[in-house]
């Protein structure tokens, strides 16, 4: 297993690399790492290579036969079964056809397929606005963000939000998950601009390169947010410069749209998809 403890940390650690002028150019980045480690493998120690190569047919058998390209048994052998399962493979997914596995594409998409095929968005709370203590001073409401008319880059978040009127602060917890699948918690504090009859309106809060400002709407019973950006020079380069209206909404919507998403998402990667 020496292989995939080498291999894929290059792969995991290159694929957050920073500052990088495009998306196109940390590929590059990643390819040429990987390949220059899968030389030296194969040069220095052709016996670890080939326990290398062995490990990922092995992976690529598993994942074949997940999707349904006729693939078994898994004997981690690079036999003509498995290679033009491989080749089917790889025209499917628009890479060049070689029936190897240990190509950078080849085995970039594969752990990324096999991301997908173990991917099950986790559960969000359904969306609570409580403005019953309005005039008392306490105000709350939980639920999950969402971008008008735009996906979230990290969609599976919940956010509490408090606001208290004799402190003059709305306190926002959040939970995220990332895309790797850890857990970190943001907690924030805004302070409140205007709360009258019917709204609760925090002053913008400035983050690096944007700034949010929270608002509650009494009759409505809704939270809503405005993104706007502040800078797109040296390290917020990259950022979009357009405002970002959001909503708090019901997490369990959100929850199904993930699972609808991941599902047309697998369909596309099998050989032969069940609704086809």
């Amino acid at each position: 297993m020496r292989f995939r403890i080498s291999i894929l940390t290059i792969l995991l650690a290159l694929s957050m690399v920073q500052g990088s002028e495009s998306a196109t150019d940390t590929t590059q980045e990643q390819r040429v790492a990987y390949e220059r480690e899968l030389n030296r493998l194969k040069q220095d120690n052709p016996k670890e290579y080939e326990n290398s190569k062995r490990t990922a047919t092995l992976l690529a058998q598993i994942l074949l036969g997940q999707l349904g390209y006729g693939v078994g048994p898994y004997s981690a052998v690079l036999d003509k079964k498995t290679e033009q399962a491989l080749r089917d493979y790889q025209k499917n997914r628009n890479l060049t056809p070689t029936g190897d596995p240990l190509t950078f594409e080849t085995f970039n998409q594969m752990g990324k397929d096999m991301e997908l095929i173990n991917y099950n968005p986790v559960s969000l709370p359904t969306l609570h606005v409580y403005t019953e203590f309005w005039e008392s001073g306490n105000v709350w409401a939980r639920g999950t963000w969402v971008l008008g008319g735009e996906k979230m880059s990290l969609p599976e978040q919940t956010t509490l939000l408090e606001c208290y009127r004799d402190r003059g602060v709305c306190t926002e917890a959040t939970a995220i998950v990332s895309k790797r699948r850890s857990l970190t918690v943001d907690i924030d504090e805004y302070k409140i601009e205007r709360w009258d009859d019917y709204e609760i309106v925090t002053q913008p809060k400035q983050f690096e390169c944007v700034r949010y400002v929270r608002r509650f709407n009494r009759a409505q019973k809704t939270v809503t947010g405005l993104r706007s950006t502040t800078s797109t020079e040296g390290f917020c380069k990259g950022v979009e410069g357009k405002e970002m209206h959001m909503t708090l909404s019901d997490g369990y919507k959100v929850n199904w749209d993930l699972q609808q998403d991941v599902n047309k998402m697998r369909e596309g990667s099998m050989r032969f998809s069940p609704g086809r």
